[in-house]
């Protein structure tokens, strides 16, 4: 099982620009996590793509959670449709394929943030989704999000790729 949560893991770039000069510029990354291939595949497969948001917690204040609850929250009013924070910063919506493939970035300043990532489905229904509290900083510019079914009665369709890459090679013959 070990070896499918990595086979499925996705990087994407994410630019950290310091509070600093405007020269100042650190380069992180994180990774968005299937819970399985066959997860991974479906969202190829069923999703319009998968979008990371960066919110500041510090900015949140009674409008959202603090850091020590946000990614709770945040899952739960994505899962309904209901965000009420403006995200700091958002990805581009990306195929899990393109991530796969390390397209895309994220500009955040060094602070603290809950990095939400949701792959929808076609008709906008959350079909994957996953948060990650992180404090960015000079020396932690790494985040990696889980991503978990967005409802517990959601299956995932049996697949025979065994792998991502091979269902982004070939979509229509896994």
């Amino acid at each position: 099982m070990r070896g499918a949560l990595l086979a499925a893991t996705a990087a994407l770039a994410v630019i950290v620009v310091s509070c600093g000069s405007p020269g100042d510029v650190a380069t992180g990354s994180f990774t968005v996590e299937f819970p399985s291939t066959a997860a991974a595949i479906a969202a190829v497969k069923q999703t319009s793509g998968v979008q990371v948001f960066a919110f500041a917690t510090d900015a949140l204040g009674d409008a959202g959670p603090q850091l020590a609850g946000a990614c709770e929250t945040l899952v739960e009013q994505s899962r309904t449709s209901n965000l009420t924070v403006m995200p700091a910063a958002k990805s581009m919506l990306m195929t899990p394929c393109q991530l796969l493939s390390g397209t895309g970035s994220l500009a955040v300043s060094y602070g603290s943030y809950a990095f939400l990532a949701v792959a929808q489905t076609q008709a906008g229904a959350d079909f994957l989704v996953g948060c990650e509290e992180q404090t960015i900083s000079s020396t932690n510019t790494v985040v990696n999000i889980p991503l978990t079914l967005a409802k517990s009665t959601e299956s995932v369709p049996a697949t025979t790729c065994t792998a991502l890459s091979q269902a982004c090679a070939n979509p229509h013959g896994c």
